[in-house]
């Protein structure tokens, strides 16, 4: 899936599809999975503290969006251990990558923005991270899980 967001005035092409995880080893030198574990971990934290202020009933992706966006410093700032900023960034210029082959190396590519605002970027990231990357199956545990959150956290 190609996706395009906004980086500060600066329309930049995304694609999702598997292809992304190469580039990312092959720029970084190491495997996507072992780095998207803790991040996955504090998402998921993340998540239960937006299920937990609503009540959680018919919630969307672009519910959970938003509700990240509007709490974004509190639910990133616990991620600060695992080298967040970092990983979207890394991530991001993957899927660019991935999507445009003339994409110039990660130092010379982050240059063309003046603020790369992680709070909005992340969890875009993530979602195109997640649909790309994990299985409709494992999808629907995180919404099993969801619900469940929503029990555990009145």
């Amino acid at each position: 899936m190609e996706k395009i967001i906004n980086i500060e005035g600066v329309d930049l092409k995304l694609n999702n599809q598997a292809a992304w995880t190469m580039e990312y080893k092959d720029q970084f030198g190491k495997d996507i999975v072992p780095v998207l574990m803790p991040l996955v971990s504090a998402m998921v934290e993340g998540l239960a503290s937006v299920i937990a202020d609503t009540d959680g009933t018919n919630l969307t992706s672009k519910d959970i969006a938003e509700a990240f966006q509007g709490r974004a410093v509190d639910i990133l700032l616990p991620m600060y251990q695992v080298e967040f900023v970092d990983i979207i960034i890394n991530i991001t210029w993957a899927m660019a990558k991935c999507a445009d082959e003339n994409i110039p190396e990660p130092k010379r590519w982050i240059r063309q923005f003046e603020k790369f605002p992680v709070d909005i970027i992340g969890p875009e990231i993530y979602e195109l991270a997640m649909t790309g990357f994990v299985s409709s199956k494992n999808l629907e545990r995180l919404e099993t899980m969801r619900e469940k959150l929503k029990v555990l956290r009145p």
